[in-house]
């Protein structure tokens, strides 16, 4: 073993830090997000739900009463939203799950067993077979999708796209008037 010292090109190691600890310490800059906003046919919906609960059950003081509450913010949330709306009106409404399920001991995906491009919900509004496909955020549709969407208008039945609650309540509009 020799004592020699190395003298190396110093300059590639101080590029790999940051020039001062006061920029290390510094938070990242992120864009600010809006806030979100309930529309108002949700807080409608939302009221009517909670009256309806509590008239169900009288003897629950007030206070002790759950609120419930929905939101449309992603697509989970707009789908209970849309599915507790149409269950509270007397209509049947379902949630249509096609997403695989992981196998561990394979280590891969198992497709299931429900046919591509089925919509999110499935409903009968006044005995009319209704799809609803929930897209939320920069999701849009595929095409499977629309070729599923044409075939259920084909055969008489209704398929729509929603995006938000406000779109869902003016279909539904439509569907009962």
């Amino acid at each position: 073993m020799s004592n020699e010292i190395i003298v190396g090109d110093w300059s590639i190691l101080r590029r790999s830090y940051k020039a001062s600890p006061a920029e290390a310490n510094k938070p990242k800059q992120s864009k600010p997000r809006t806030r979100y906003v309930k529309p108002p046919e949700l807080v409608e919906f939302e009221r009517e739900y909670n009256e309806a609960h509590a008239l169900k059950f009288p003897k629950i003081p007030p206070e002790c009463r759950a609120r419930y509450t929905f939101s449309d913010k992603d697509a989970n949330s707009l789908t209970r939203a849309i599915i507790a709306h149409l269950t509270f009106h007397g209509h049947f409404a379902a949630r249509v799950n096609s997403t695989g399920v992981y196998d561990q001991r394979r280590g891969t995906w198992r497709t299931s067993n429900a046919r591509r491009g089925l919509a999110d919900v499935t409903a009968v509004i006044n005995g009319r077979s209704v799809q609803l496909e929930v897209k939320a955020g920069k999701d849009r549709p595929r095409t499977e999708q629309l070729r599923v969407r044409d075939e259920v208008q084909a055969a008489g039945g209704v398929y729509e796209f929603v995006h938000s609650f406000a779109e869902y309540v003016a279909i539904y509009k439509t569907l009962t008037t």
